[in-house]
């Protein structure tokens, strides 16, 4: 081969490598991958002698229980089911498959830690985040028991710490752990913290220290529900939401960190640096909080990935949005994923370690006020992923995932540019 026409071939294809790492946000973010769907939720119950006992006790009563939050470690994908109504089984499981294939719950880690009126086990959980060392940091809301911090080691099968709330930071009375996020930008893990959202009102943060074993609690007005936006209509129909903060995000490790945070039954988005809540004393932060722009929607839970992109449900469109934390505010958001049926109040998110946002559907709105069919002809809860090249806020280097065929053409520009030589 001549050496220009090996200098063109080496253009062409350094051009083609770049076309595609130009374009793999928008060729792959928007194919979404339902995972899991469910008409009503069960679990993996001993023997069927013990599935039906439960039932005749009510202690399963299938049409009460609702998943809320989700998590993925590994190839494992993690579901809270909180215990707002009786009959609820296990408040933390795992998707396993039974033989034939059926998609189904397993308490997480074990029955035990999920018995109901034991307050060494879990209660009633809404969230929980998994660290970089696989140890899961579950928020249990609580009920006859105090709200507590349990840290459990996936790796090893053991709680590495209980910690229960002083009823000063975390009562049942005036607390609702909602959603979890872990501060890993410490290079010793025994300096890490944990935020958590508390959505009844009038709403606040509750910080976990690590270290000192210590918790104190942030409020500001921001965190309240906003009187405009208690209504949302969701395909036509009309709810009321009274929520307080609910949704917290943290930014990307890194310097000048901050805790971005909504109330569920509110529009505006807004953060908070890290540096002013990590204080055990924290008095007036007005001056510290940053309004980040008014949403499109009402949303529930949020998260950010390693790259510093902000993902939320906008509950009344059925549909995900992203927004890049670098750009204009939260309003410059745009739409990545949607579906009318489907899609219906995309709960909260995960990623995983292959690029993947992956998210819950639960129509939540509709179960509140008993709108759900659990005959089987309609799927009410359901796990989807989709593809969006990032990874969890928590990742401390790499970049986006880079793809099997990028990588290739990469491959074949190095071999072209060694052949001319």
């Amino acid at each position: 081969m001549a050496d220009h026409t090996r200098y063109y071939a080496c253009v062409l294809l350094l051009t083609s490598c770049c076309g595609m790492l130009g374009c793999i946000r928008a060729e792959d973010v928007g194919e979404a991958t339902l995972v899991y769907q469910w008409a009503s939720l069960d679990y993996d119950w001993p023997d069927d002698a013990t599935r039906q006992s439960a039932i005749d006790e009510g202690r399963y009563v299938p049409e009460n229980i609702i998943a809320t939050g989700i998590k993925v470690h590994g190839p494992v994908v993690y579901l809270t089911t909180p215990r707002w109504r009786a009959g609820v089984p296990a408040s933390l499981s795992s998707v396993v498959e039974t033989s034939s294939g059926r998609a189904v719950l397993r308490p997480f880690p074990s029955w035990e830690m999920n018995q109901l009126g034991n307050c060494s086990a879990l209660q009633s959980v809404q969230s929980m985040e998994v660290d970089p060392l696989g140890r899961m940091w579950i928020a249990d809301v609580g009920g006859a028991c105090a709200p507590k911090l349990i840290i459990y080691d996936i790796k090893t099968d053991d709680v590495i710490r209980t910690y229960t709330f002083p009823s000063d930071v975390a009562n049942t009375n005036d607390t609702y752990l909602n959603d979890i996020v872990i501060d890993t930008s410490a290079d010793d893990p025994d300096d890490w913290f944990a935020y958590i959202s508390n959505s009844r009102n009038p709403g606040g943060l509750v910080v976990y220290d690590y270290r000192r074993d210590s918790s104190h609690k942030v409020f500001h007005s921001s965190m309240n529900a906003e009187p405009d936006a208690t209504l949302m209509t969701i395909n036509g129909r009309n709810y009321t939401f009274n929520v307080a903060s609910d949704g917290i995000a943290l930014s990307p490790l890194g310097d000048n960190m901050k805790v971005y945070y909504c109330a569920l039954s509110g529009y505006n988005l807004y953060s908070i640096p890290t540096s002013v809540i990590k204080q055990p004393v924290v008095t007036d932060i007005s001056s510290s909080v940053k309004q980040e722009g008014r949403k499109v929607s009402q949303s529930d839970g949020l998260v950010v990935s390693q790259e510093g992109n902000l993902y939320f449900a906008a509950l009344h469109l059925n549909a995900v949005y992203r927004w890049d934390t670098s750009s204009e505010d939260v309003s410059s958001a745009t739409e990545l994923v949607s579906d009318d049926v489907t899609m219906q109040w995309a709960d909260t998110f995960a990623f995983d370690d292959e690029g993947y946002l992956w998210f819950f559907a639960n129509r939540l709105h509709m179960w509140r006020v008993n709108e759900l069919t659990f005959t089987g002809s309609e799927q009410n809860f359901l796990v989807w992923k989709v593809y969006v090249g990032e990874k969890s806020y928590m990742h401390k280097s790499g970049g986006k995932t880079i793809r099997a065929d990028l990588m290739l053409c990469l491959v074949a520009v190095l071999y072209a540019v060694i052949s001319t030589m």
